[in-house]
């Protein structure tokens, strides 16, 4: 009998070892780990931000570790990844990320497996802005005068175009009625846009921005344009309906915007996966909050981060946090 429990403990022990051995890269903090992070296309802010972020956490992983910085695929498209096993952290906005942690607007199923790593990463505005000779005051006006207006926004299925069709239906407007109207919307890329309007081609952007975003300044500079507030029961609405928050892109941040214009926006939040080794997590955090100077050189609109507050359900769309920066945040008392 004790050479047959001495037999069997032995496979045991050798079964055991077989198994960690053939555990995934990222199940202990020991080893080397091959992440991929999503971000968005190349020329975007968001992909500036995944190539820094990505440097930034490798520096705070094992020796030899990786960390592809992805161009792709956007607010919409990364917490799919997530959900997908496509990507191991990811950039997204606290409306997307709850949007599909509930299976709700662009998600067809709930993807329940997004974890939270830090919010309020920067600031994101939906903005508008027509032409400055623009018979438009208000998208209100587009709805009472029938305007035919032509408005740029980002590739259909991004966060852009959605918000730009959200904002639009809060006001009683379908892309078919511009249609109708004479105008439309055009999804374009960023390199598109600012031709357009210098030749003709649109009236107006309504999309994201963040501060001195490129575009936004580029198209501010090469005609003059009217920047569009949005009225308060409409925010409120669009914060009921879809969880949008108010938010005000302060006077003097594009060329024209000569006073604070009322918006719906929201900061960028870094999400996970639920299956991601807590050891993992808690170093990508610490090295994000240990090497913030190193971000902001890179990416200015992180100056707005605080870390002791990125853990705060209204930056992370009230979706769970990974229990790897929930240690981090307890262990330094701001959680």
């Amino acid at each position: 009998m004790k050479k047959f429990s001495g037999i069997k403990f032995f496979v045991v022990v050798i079964t055991t070892v077989l198994f960690i051995g053939g555990m995934p890269a990222f199940s202990s903090a020991a080893e080397p780990v091959q992440l991929k992070l999503a971000s968005f296309k190349v020329g975007s802010g968001w992909y500036v931000l995944g190539g820094v972020l990505a440097d930034v956490i490798k520096s705070g992983l094992p020796a030899g570790s990786t960390v592809d910085a992805m161009p792709k695929a956007g607010g919409v498209g990364n917490p799919q990844l997530i959900g997908a096993k496509k990507a191991d952290f990811a950039t997204a906005f606290p409306v997307t990320a709850r949007w599909a942690y509930d299976g709700v607007e662009n998600y067809k199923e709930k993807i329940q497996n997004i974890r939270v790593v830090a919010g309020g990463l920067d600031s994101y505005w939906v903005l508008g802005a027509v032409k400055a000779d623009s018979d438009i005051k208000t998208w209100a006006d587009v709805k009472s005068k029938k305007i035919g207006v032509r408005l740029s926004t980002q590739s259909k299925g991004s966060l852009s175009e959605v918000a730009a069709g959200h904002v639009l239906k809060a006001y009683g407007i379908s892309y078919d009625n511009l249609t109708d109207w004479g105008g439309k919307i055009l999804m374009q890329g960023f390199n598109e846009m600012v031709p357009a309007l210098k030749e003709g081609a649109i009236d107006g952007f309504l999309m994201m921005a963040t501060p001195h975003h490129p575009t936004w300044t580029e198209a501010a500079i090469s005609r003059d344009l009217r920047f569009i507030s949005m009225e308060d029961d409409i925010i409120k609405k669009m914060g009921t309906e879809y969880g949008y928050a108010p938010s005000v892109v302060p006077a003097g941040m594009f060329k024209g915007q000569d006073k604070d214009t009322t918006v719906i926006g929201f900061p960028t939040v870094l999400i996970t996966r639920d299956d991601i080794a807590d050891e993992i997590v808690y170093a990508a955090l610490k090295a994000i909050v240990s090497n913030t100077e190193k971000i902001k050189a890179a990416y200015k609109a992180f100056e707005v981060f605080d870390p002791k507050t990125a853990w705060v359900a209204d930056k992370r769309g009230g979706v769970p946090l990974h229990p790897g920066a929930e240690k981090f945040y307890k262990e330094k008392g701001w959680m």
